[in-house]
């Protein structure tokens, strides 16, 4: 097998992991703060390798989240292309920055996925926080803070998966 094929693949399968993480339901409350594991790790492989994994990535796992939660078609998978885009523009600015204030970053990018995520104009999944809910900045905000503390492990756990099985040319 080509190389540059095994690696695109052993890519798509740590996205796949991720995705089997994420569709692992809990209950209503965690399930509102629960951090989005697929969104972390196409985050992690556009920092690593900008030039493995990009829109289309983020288009096709952001259809696969839509269709796993039931959300509006393809409201995960713009919002993914847009973090993909920035992450990829922004590359060098973010790939050298501490751990710190990467997760800090990832904290931004939390706030402001929930809270197009909370624009349910059908209000098409039930016990799911809108903008009519009272708490939903604070479900925000929770979910913001566990993602953020949940980059570093997810950033060391990919960069071992990666030096260990991804080679590059």
């Amino acid at each position: 097998m080509n190389k540059s094929v095994k690696n695109r693949l052993l890519i798509y399968l740590s996205l796949f992991l991720a995705l089997i993480v994420d569709s692992y339901s809990f209950s209503n409350i965690l399930q509102f703060i629960k951090p989005s594991f697929v969104l972390l790790v196409l985050i992690y492989w556009n920092l690593a390798l900008p030039d493995r994994v990009g829109i289309t990535t983020a288009l096709l796992f952001g259809l696969l989240i839509d269709l796993l939660e039931g959300s509006l078609l393809g409201l995960h998978a713009f919002l993914f292309v847009i973090i993909t885009y920035l992450c990829q523009r922004f590359f060098y600015q973010f790939r050298i920055t501490p751990i710190w204030q990467q997760s800090f970053l990832i904290f931004i990018f939390s706030i402001l996925l929930k809270q197009i995520l909370a624009l349910d104009f059908l209000d098409s999944v039930l016990n799911r926080t809108n903008l009519s809910d009272k708490y939903y900045f604070i479900h925000t905000l929770n979910y913001a803070i566990l993602t953020s503390l949940s980059w570093p492990p997810v950033y060391y756990l990919c960069r071992l998966y990666r030096r260990r099985w991804i080679k590059i040319e």
